[in-house]
């Protein structure tokens, strides 16, 4: 028994071993090498066996003709799935890899934002993964009375934002970076990157020890989420 089971275990193994380089291989092929492949064993590879079993007698032109017909439905298939999957890669590019959770737009409490008509559609358009007009407006202004209050943009995309934006590492930093300043700006200032990290750090600690709560419930209720 016990031999048997080496026995097994080593050929587990090395079909394990097989399957790994199999996917490695794969993996280094280019998108039109796995398109050539999957052509091949799902249309021609089939369509072949069929030929081969089927019993009928079918001309050279049949033949070719449905290899042909197949190839070409393939093609088309696969040609669109490629569309469809580098169109979502763009609407992940388009927001740097953020996605965001469901707003009513009509239920948004525009007052307590400050956001305009403009602001809502690049609002909208930016939780639907979609292009945006123009940058979103925060006319919020700090305590301190200088132009741009980043507390209450963290707090914002915190809410909004699949999951938060609390504690990121230093690669979604920067994506963070990058999305606040393609798609939101202050009322009379451009978002400044060089104070950017420090600030997120601040917000992130004092969010974490509940310093901004009142600021996130009074925020909820104005997206109209429950807190």
């Amino acid at each position: 028994m016990e031999k048997l089971g080496n026995m097994l275990a080593i050929w587990f193994h090395g079909q394990r071993s097989l399957l790994k380089r199999a996917n490695s291989k794969l993996n280094s092929l280019s998108l039109n090498g796995l398109s050539f492949i999957v052509i091949l064993l799902f249309g021609v590879f089939p369509l072949t066996v069929y030929f081969i079993f089927s019993g009928a007698h079918y001309s050279l032109q049949q033949i070719l003709a449905s290899y042909l017909l197949v190839i070409l439905l393939f093609i088309l298939v696969l040609i669109v799935v490629i569309g469809w999957f580098k169109a979502r890669e763009l609407e992940k590019s388009n927001v740097h890899g953020f996605t965001f959770k469901k707003l009513s737009i009509k239920k948004l409490d525009k007052e307590y934002f400050g956001f305009d008509e403009m602001d809502t559609a690049n609002l909208q358009s930016l939780t639907n993964l979609l292009p945006s007009q123009e940058k979103i407006v925060i006319r919020e202004v700090p305590k301190n009375k200088q132009s741009g209050n980043l507390r209450f943009l963290f707090t914002f995309l915190d809410l909004i934002v699949t999951d938060g934006i609390q504690e990121l590492g230093t690669e979604s930093r920067e994506a963070l970076l990058a999305l606040l300043q393609s798609k939101f700006t202050f009322e009379h200032t451009e978002i400044n990157n060089n104070t950017f990290i420090s600030s997120y750090s601040k917000w992130s600690q004092k969010t974490k020890d509940g310093d901004y709560d009142d600021l996130r419930k009074r925020m909820s209720l104005a997206l109209r989420f429950s807190q």
